[in-house]
This record gives C-alpha cells, sequence and structure tokens, in this order.
C-alpha cells in the first residue's frame, strides 16, 4: 500500500510539472488549426467554436492551476 501511495504522487507531481510547462493541447475539432471548414462546400472555411479560432485548448486540470 505504501508503494502505490507514492507511486500516486510521483505521477501526480509529474502530470503538475507537465502542465506548468505545456498547459495546452491542440483543439480536436479543427486540429489545431482554428478553422472550420464546410462539409458542403470544403474550401470555406470559419473561425472554429470550440477553440475561437486559436487552435488550442487548455489540458485538463489547467484551471486548478492558478497561473
Amino acid at each position: 500500500m505504501p508503494i502505490l501511495i507514492g507511486i500516486v504522487i510521483v505521477a501526480a507531481v509529474g502530470y503538475y510539472i507537465s502542465l506548468r510547462s505545456h498547459p495546452y493541447t491542440k483543439c480536436r475539432l479543427c486540429n489545431g488549426s482554428g478553422k472550420h471548414f464546410g462539409t458542403v462546400f470544403s474550401t470555406a472555411h470559419r473561425k472554429c467554436g470550440k477553440c475561437n479560432g486559436t487552435g488550442r485548448l487548455d489540458r485538463f486540470g489547467t484551471r486548478f492551476i492558478s497561473r
């Protein structure tokens, strides 16, 4: 049981360090481009609604860490 607790603590600290150094991930809807392409007219595009055109989203847990 103490080994399991140690592993969980090491994993949590590693994830915290990873969040501090890389807080964003690529938007899955637009694949990081920031553009949402149409289905009928495939050359037409608009700003992605999920990432607001930035192409990146916050990773899980970044809202709990204040910067």
